[in-house]
């Protein structure tokens, strides 16, 4: 073995420390940053609800308490206590996985979120999935669409999902599919006890499954078929137009013609080579888009009386419950960020130049 050989092994070996470290310091560097956003949006949640003119404590005791009833009910929330040690307190809670005890439901917010949330979670997820396969597929087809009448109801429809509100679609299809032909249930979710199922994990259509119970699925997929496709429609134009944007440009693009004279077929080079090179901003746009479906959910959850995430947000709001609020706000925050950071690492596989841009 020569000098030079050597000297290479060596070299060789000291870069996989020095690559693991990198790696290290990047994943400490983005949890650090997941921390401190989440921190803020708390600590900024925290402080309205301290400036905002409402009582907590007169909720709590009930209109018709009395002053030493609602001093007491304040006491035992630790309302009467300074506010920097209120909220110190609270921020030692979280660490503790502590988010305090509810207003509404007299029970820890903790509890309340683990049943909550697993609605809200399948909701937002079959949406997802459902409009990312619509929406790209539907901007994918209106690229490469010529002038004409198709094109015009694309942009049509795309212009009509941007603008509707969703309160007024939701309503319409309500009133239109549920009341009025009796396709669809018109509200609220699967009802466990009438079928005989145990709520393992809180997912209708998971539960449905695992007990095996096909009209319990049957039912549960029906209840989802309005919420989802209220929630798909209210962001469906976005998808959409920035899809058929990016695929538009990379149409242009000279490896195109190049694929083309190699004799691919049109499906060859619209899927293996534009689309992947799409991607990366559509797939931006996903993750920003996750992060608003989750919040957003509160008016399609109250609507169609959802028992998610958001009917209990609408609640703790109606009731000023601030320790749910907070509990609302820490969890949709920090699923946004995770979801823009892991949108982050998916860009960099599609597009390995993002990584070394930066």
């Amino acid at each position: 073995m020569t000098v030079a050989t050597e000297q290479e092994g060596v070299q060789r070996a000291g870069e996989v420390p020095h690559r693991a470290r990198t790696i290290l310091r990047g994943i400490a560097t983005r949890i650090g940053w997941i921390l401190v956003v989440v921190w803020a949006a708390v600590s900024l949640t925290f402080l309205l609800s301290r400036v905002i003119p409402a009582d907590p404590a007169r909720l709590a005791a009930g209109l018709d308490a009395g002053p030493e009833q609602v001093a007491e009910v304040r006491r035992q929330l630790g309302l009467d206590l300074p506010v920097w040690e209120q909220y110190v307190t609270y921020i030692a809670g979280i660490v503790r996985l502590d988010l305090g005890d509810s207003i509404q439901s007299r029970q820890p917010v903790i509890d309340d979120v683990v049943r909550f949330l697993p609605a809200t979670l399948e909701l937002v997820l079959l949406a997802m999935l459902v409009y990312a396969l619509v929406g790209v597929g539907l901007g994918v087809v209106w690229a490469t669409l010529p002038p004409g009448v198709r094109s015009s109801c694309l942009n049509v429809l795309s212009v009509l999902g941007a603008g509707l509100p969703v309160f007024w679609v939701a309503l319409v299809l309500q009133l239109s599919l549920a009341s009025g032909l009796g396709w669809l249930p018109v509200s609220g979710s699967l009802d466990y006890g009438a079928y005989g199922l145990q709520r393992l994990t809180g997912f209708t259509l998971l539960d449905s499954l695992l007990g095996g119970n096909s009209y319990a699925l049957a039912d549960a997929a029906t209840r989802l078929v309005l919420p989802v496709t209220v929630l798909v429609l209210s962001q469906l134009g976005v998808a959409m137009r920035l899809t058929r944007s990016t695929v538009s440009e990379q149409l242009e693009r000279p490896y195109v013609r190049t694929s083309r004279a190699r004799g691919n077929t049109e499906r060859h080079v619209l899927l293996a080579d534009v689309l992947r090179n799409s991607l990366a901003p559509v797939v931006t746009m996903l993750g920003l888009q996750f992060g608003w479906l989750l919040g957003g959910t509160i008016i399609v959850e109250v609507i169609f009386s959802w028992p998610g995430l958001g009917l209990f947000a609408y609640n703790a709001f109606r009731t000023f419950d601030y320790n749910s609020i907070l509990a609302i706000t820490l969890i949709i925050t920090a699923v946004f960020v995770i979801v823009n950071e892991l949108t982050d690492v998916v860009n960099r596989w599609l597009d390995p130049r993002v990584g070394q841009a930066r």
